[in-house]
């Protein structure tokens, strides 16, 4: 019987957020879920846990849409670091680029392309999307009720709307007490990304 159905939200401003959902594929992977993952707003970069993922579980479902880090492949391969300086990457949430939201459409339309798919579905950074106005509420909210009853999703990002709180079974906040980045130490290979 498949019990699947709910949908977590992961949020605040702690560290962690896209990590925890990568922590319940990963259980998930063990009873031979499938799983989907769309990350909003984030290029395919170098992000350590995706890549450990594509190497064990290929049929894991992945697309990234967003701006790249035009220094991707040498902070991968550990030869230049992320001083998260990188106006490529940076989003004006205030203000979003015609491109930041093409990127969104994209992504939304590809989720609820494999919405049909998978079991699990993560959709890294929907939050922030939401929050920015940058997918309108009401078409989220409507991929939402018409979603496959069992299918579960996950939703990460700092600053979730209360509407995404509201229809979520499970609401985890994230909180940040200390981070090393307001010492001056900037994100560390293999710890943030």
């Amino acid at each position: 019987m498949n019990e699947l159905g709910l949908i977590h939200c992961y949020t605040g401003d702690g560290k962690g957020k896209t990590t925890s959902s990568i922590g319940l594929i990963i259980r998930a992977l063990g009873h031979h879920y499938k799983i989907g993952f769309i990350q909003f707003l984030k290029g395919i970069s170098y992000y350590g846990e995706l890549f450990f993922l594509y190497n064990l579980y290929p049929d894991v479902i992945f697309y990234h849409f967003g701006k790249d880090c035009p220094k991707s492949s040498l902070i991968r391969q550990g030869f230049e670091k992320c001083d998260s300086s990188c106006r490529a990457c940076f989003i004006d949430f205030k203000n979003p680029s015609y491109e930041d939201l093409e990127h969104v459409k994209l992504a939304f339309e590809k989720a609820k392309e494999i919405s049909k798919i998978v079991d699990i579905l993560v959709l890294d950074e929907i939050n922030l999307v939401l929050r920015y106005n940058m997918l309108p509420m009401k078409e989220f909210l409507d991929f939402i009720n018409e979603k496959p009853k069992n299918l579960e999703i996950i939703l990460t990002g700092r600053d979730a709307p209360k509407e995404v709180i509201e229809i979520s079974d499970y609401v985890s906040e994230i909180k940040m007490i200390k981070h090393p980045f307001y010492k001056g130490i900037s994100g560390r290979r293999g710890i943030e990304y």
